[in-house]
């Protein structure tokens, strides 16, 4: 079994390195082997330059974007490249860490699951660094519920892992931070088995350089209506 790994980047200089080498050091259960795709959405910062020095090496699949498309176009980018089992999606920046990958897995593999997210709020701590952050992804995660009669706690995680036959079933087409929405509408208009457990998670400032916003939350809302009736 493979768990591909896509990673969207923009300007991440400063923590890619140290984000792949935590990859490359986290151990799998069940012998489940990795590939690593990074798409960059047209960095400017060093990060393209310093990805052009990985292209070849250890199982790593890079696509570099000619201009900032936005995340959700990035994962889609990514899915292409995709032979894995599994899938999961990993933002370059640090805040989620790697090795969520192993507890992800093993609730999956022992619920046989269709996807499992990583949530945030479920986690005993309060990790977020902006109230108004966890408040909007508290609205929007009910607001699904609501529609769906689904369960989720946190749909604007990151660390969403699914198996990959199921995520290219969703036929995605968000362009930007509300494909994390698209995704968790999707799962749950389709009946497909989702689980969440509590992760690991260290919020970073907006100096910096986190990037999602209010105007990113509202788009969100909105997707999640298109989707409703769509």
């Amino acid at each position: 079994m493979k768990l591909s790994i896509i990673i969207c980047v923009l300007n991440e200089i400063k923590t890619i390195k140290i984000l792949l080498e935590k990859i490359n050091f986290v151990n799998l259960p069940k012998n489940i082997s990795k590939e690593v795709i990074i798409v960059d959405n047209c960095s400017s910062d060093g990060t393209k330059e310093y990805l052009k020095t990985l292209e070849g090496k250890d199982n790593y699949k890079i696509y570099f974007q000619q201009q900032n498309l936005g995340k959700g176009n990035s994962v889609i980018k990514g899915m292409s490249f995709v032979t894995g089992d599994l899938t999961i999606l990993q933002d370059a920046d640090l805040e989620y860490d790697p090795d969520n990958y192993i507890n992800l897995i093993n609730y999956m593999i022992k619920y046989n699951l269709d996807g499992v997210f990583g949530s945030r709020i479920l986690h005993a701590e309060d990790h977020f660094t902006y109230k108004l952050n966890k408040i909007a992804v508290i609205i929007l995660s009910k607001f699904i519920n609501l529609l769906y009669k689904s369960s989720y706690t946190d749909t604007a995680t990151n660390h969403k892992l699914i198996k990959t036959s199921v995520l290219k079933n969703l036929n995605l087409i968000s362009k930007g931070f509300d494909l994390d929405f698209e995704i968790a509408v999707k799962l749950a208009k389709y009946n497909y088995r989702i689980g969440e457990i509590p992760i690991k998670y260290h919020p970073r400032t907006y100096k910096e350089g986190k990037k999602i916003n209010f105007l990113d939350a509202l788009k969100s809302f909105f997707a999640i209506i298109y989707f409703y009736f769509n």
